[in-house]
């Protein structure tokens, strides 16, 4: 029997190819914000014990901000999936979930490391947020688009 190590990058670079193979998204994109979530949680974990002491991080919040981040991942395959299903080509607009999503772990970062130096916490446009409202308010002209033609 052989063993195989497993490394973080070999997780990360099979994850992509589910997207990139069925969905025509970037493996490339998905490897880099998987990094990025990754560096997000460490940074958000290091800013609340810098700012708010070490007793505050516990595993719930920790567990919490992880299924959180699992939960982002699936936005650009869920809208890549329902235009596959509802036969719409929304390629291009998972293809701008998921940029929008990578810049916004960015910033999160960058806001992140701010905190840790200066010692507060800073004040954060939520821009998860804004994607997630401007996809809904897609979907919402697709379907009323969609009511109209049946009738």
């Amino acid at each position: 029997m052989t063993t195989h190590e497993i490394t973080t990058l070999t997780i990360l670079k099979n994850m992509g190819y589910i997207p990139a193979v069925f969905l025509g998204l970037s493996t490339e994109s998905y490897g880099i914000l998987a990094a990025l979530m990754i560096v997000d949680t460490i940074t958000g974990v290091t800013r609340a014990g810098v700012v708010h002491g070490w007793r505050s991080v516990n595993s719930h919040n920790l567990s919490f901000g992880i299924l959180s981040k699992m939960c982002l991942i699936l936005v650009p395959l869920i809208v890549a999936l329902t235009g596959r299903g509802s036969g719409l080509d929304l390629t291009l607009v998972a293809k701008g979930a998921l940029s929008a999503i990578i810049l916004s772990e960015a910033y999160s970062i960058l806001g992140n490391v701010q905190s840790i130096r200066i010692r507060k916490d800073i004040q954060e446009f939520d821009a998860i947020n804004f994607i997630l409202v401007k996809l809904r308010k897609m979907l919402e002209k697709l379907l009323a688009t969609d009511n109209g033609k049946k009738r």
